[in-house]
């Protein structure tokens, strides 16, 4: 579907679920996941969350709950560095800053080959700790797993429908008699729930515009062949669209890393052979989602990199460790955009408020005030200072 049909046909549906509610909603799981919840509801009960968390493997739930637990400390930390207020005085007039957490974030976990309770784990956890009172999960009904509501028990989790797509993203930003509205909309999605996050941006707060996977791997000669190739496949097993680039300073290494690789496979590889310093440079220039540094002194070269969403320095640290288990949130930002962005963390769910306080002794600077306004011709600003001079 090209790209001006997508967002036609995904504002139609948002439109009919802002006029007709829960009755879309019912009609679009009906035509695309071939289920009728009208008459069940869309919510999934605590007796079905509790009852496939239990169902778990006890192997399984130590992964999970152990990825949950890093995650969480470092959020924790995260939240415990951020200067909550401050203020200072200046010219008789104090002045500063606050923070405040949203009250409502929805969290949408993509369907797909398998279920993927690390998405749950890397979006609520950071909301958590922020101290958002109201996190909702969504997630197309083929998508329900024991997997996922354990990892939803873990966080807390008590609020679950059992829908995905336009429709999911179209209830969370306007609500449903089923389903109350949210502050903020954040989680990965294919390119209809993408489009669905760009048309109800506005109405409500999300966190990105996320495109297909992608990693950069900066490698010297001593990096492991067997490393590059698993991590480079790693990354495009995300899907036919995800990416990678290898900038490497060694013709040997960069032969080995190819014989490793299928036909196939090398298609979807940029590889470049340059310098460690010009593979930074070019790095910066890419502003790639994962940035592996796969080289003897990471120190020095980390030093050099400005723009990428993660960074995993070390010939022993995968970019595996961030998607499940290391601490940061796995959700991050792609298509260079982390030029300008960052990922998802406790800052995704904080608000800044600036705060002024004047005096009635101030009457330097409600004269400068109203001398501004003047310029400006807005008259009442211009008496809103003087009345009090």
């Amino acid at each position: 579907m090209k790209k001006q049909n997508l967002g036609v046909y995904v504002s139609g549906i948002i439109e009919e679920i802002k006029k007709a509610g829960d009755k879309a909603v019912f009609k679009y799981l009906m035509k695309f996941d071939g289920v009728d919840l009208s008459k069940t509801g869309l919510k999934v009960s605590q007796k079905t969350i509790d009852a496939g968390a239990n169902r778990v493997s006890a192997r399984l739930k130590r992964a999970i709950k152990s990825s949950y637990s890093n995650v969480l400390s470092f959020h924790k930390a995260e939240y415990s560095n951020i200067k909550k207020n401050w203020s200072i005085t200046r010219n008789g007039v104090k002045i500063g800053q606050f923070y405040t957490c949203v009250d409502s974030v929805g969290i949408y976990v993509p369907g797909g080959l398998y279920p993927y309770p690390s998405t749950v784990i890397m979006t609520a956890v950071a909301a958590k700790a922020a101290g958002v009172k109201r996190i909702v999960m969504v997630t197309p009904p083929k998508n329900m797993s024991d997997e996922l509501f354990y990892a939803a028990k873990l966080c807390g989790i008590t609020e679950i429908y059992s829908v995905g797509g336009v429709m999911a993203v179209a209830a969370l930003a306007y609500g449903t008699k089923n389903i109350k509205k949210v502050d903020m909309i954040v989680g990965p999605g294919n390119a209809y729930v993408n489009e669905a996050k760009r048309q109800v941006f506005g109405v409500v707060g999300i966190d990105a515009l996320a495109g297909p996977s992608e990693v950069a791997i900066i490698a010297d000669r001593n990096a492991p062949a067997k490393y590059i190739f698993a991590d480079i496949m790693a990354q495009i097993e995300h899907g036919k669209n995800s990416g990678a680039w290898l900038l490497c300073n060694s013709k040997e290494k960069i032969a080995q890393v190819k014989k490793l690789l299928s036909a196939e496979a090398l298609k979807r590889i940029k590889i470049v052979l340059c310098s460690l310093d010009d593979a930074a440079a070019r790095v910066n220039d890419i502003a790639p989602e994962h940035l592996e540094l796969l080289v003897k002194d990471c120190g020095s070269l980390l030093k050099k990199i400005k723009n990428a969403g993660a960074v995993f320095a070390g010939y022993q640290t995968p970019t595996a460790a961030g998607d499940y288990w290391a601490g940061p949130s796995h959700v991050l930002p792609t298509n260079a955009s982390a030029k300008y962005s960052s990922g998802l963390s406790v800052m995704t769910f904080m608000k800044r408020t600036s705060f002024t306080e004047m005096n009635k002794n101030n009457k330097k600077g409600f004269k400068e005030i109203s001398d501004f306004a003047a310029s400006e011709g807005m008259k009442y600003h211009k008496q809103s200072a003087e009345v009090r001079i």
